[in-house]
């Protein structure tokens, strides 16, 4: 089943680079213009540089020269030794203080079809095409795919057990990471061997782990060759610091289809609250006032998968907003509830959507099914720079 290997992980130096939280950054995934400009004037060593460069054959090129020559300047450093990270993360969610253990491996690539590292999120070709061209320029894994998996025997109770051969710390925007590093044969032995009978879920970086799996295949990599792994921050599914947010959908146009979706797939009853735990978790937000939507017990579900037929996001797709994507109206994605009914007073219509909870992504991806894309957002992002896994260090 899933397997994993240590690797001599790439740090920042805080001697040379300075404090690691002005070094660290998000996922590219989740930077957009304004957090971009605030990394760049963080340091100049912030590895928004390497993680999010120009998407051109000359900023991929710039992000490869930079790896080097923080490399050469000691800035980063190879790990003495291959190792597995511990990471945690600790985070703040509304009034909420929470922390999530990750774990830091080299992940082995598979196919869907084999039926080991899975799935549960459709993709988008042009993202994993960009990526590709990084990856083949800077031959890093510069942040990592983020899974989940069924930690039954304890193996990572136990590896925060074992001794530390080196640790960091850094705290930015709100969120503050204690890294281990583990570099003890006999425990990472012990957690090879725990990890062997598991599956793996993807829960975030579908677009990161299928673009290392066509470089591999590109590479023509077998299983010894480091093309043939990723790197993963792993997480345990009954971890209590694992959250995943709703991804509402915020509809700009289309309102007449919006309305004739309604009437015919719908039956609707205002809402004085925001409930999203009680019935089909489906509320329409517009000019602020909030409508409950539950599917008429005649609507045609048929065309969805029996996996995630029961899904407020799939149903929603299916049924309301179908029409409205037809009709040439822009849907965009929020998390942020207030966000999205604050839209929906400046005249857009917001479909706010229960979250999807890690039980039900494990069956939807053991049925070898995949969610609308936007289904998901699990929070916090794991960063880029913490640890980057350099394909020449193996």
């Amino acid at each position: 089943m899933a397997g994993v290997l240590p690797f001599r992980g790439l740090r920042y130096d805080e001697r040379v680079a300075g404090p690691l939280a002005s070094l660290i950054a998000p996922p590219y995934d989740v930077i957009g213009p304004e957090r971009h400009a605030a990394l760049l004037e963080r340091s100049a060593r912030n590895f928004v540089r390497v993680e999010l460069p120009e998407p051109t054959p000359a900023g991929h090129a710039a992000a490869s020269g930079l790896l080097d020559a923080w490399r050469r300047e000691g800035a980063l450093r190879p790990e003495a030794e291959p190792a597995v990270y511990l990471d945690e993360h600790r985070f703040r969610l509304g009034a909420e203080s929470a922390a999530r253990t990750e774990l830091l491996v080299a992940l082995r690539l598979h196919e869907p079809s084999d039926g080991v590292v899975l799935p549960h999120e459709r993709t988008f070709p042009k993202a994993k095409a960009e990526r590709l061209e990084l990856l083949r320029a800077t031959r890093a894994n510069t942040s990592p795919v983020f899974g989940m998996f069924a930690d039954e025997g304890g193996a990572l109770a136990r590896l925060r057990a074992a001794p530390a051969a080196a640790s960091a710390s850094a705290d930015a925007d709100g969120e503050g990471h204690r890294l281990r590093v583990v570099t003890d044969r006999g425990a990472i032995d012990a957690l090879r061997r725990a990890l062997a009978g598991a599956r793996v879920y993807i829960a975030d970086g579908h677009h990161r782990y299928e673009t290392a799996l066509a470089y591999a295949r590109e590479r023509g990599a077998h299983d010894t060759q480091p093309e043939r792994y990723v790197l993963a921050a792993l997480c345990a599914l009954d971890d209590p610091g694992l959250r995943i947010l709703a991804t509402h959908r915020v509809v700009r146009g289309g309102d007449a289809a919006l309305d004739a979706a309604v009437a015919s797939s719908f039956t609707a009853a205002p809402a004085e609250r925001l409930d999203l735990a009680s019935g089909s978790g489906i509320v329409l937000a517009r000019a602020g006032r909030l409508t409950r939507l539950d599917p008429r017990p005649d609507a045609d579900l048929a065309a969805l998968p029996a996996a995630w037929r029961a899904l407020p996001v799939a149903i929603a797709e299916e049924l309301l907003l179908r029409g409205a994507h037809d009709a040439g109206a822009n849907v965009s994605y929020e998390h942020d509830t207030d966000a999205a009914i604050a839209a929906s007073r400046e005249g857009a219509s917001a479909v706010l959507l229960r979250a999807v909870d890690p039980a039900t992504l494990r069956a939807v991806a053991d049925a070898g099914e995949r969610l609308p894309q936007k289904t998901t957002y699990f929070h916090p992002k794991v960063p880029a720079g913490l640890v980057i896994r350099s394909l020449d260090l193996g």
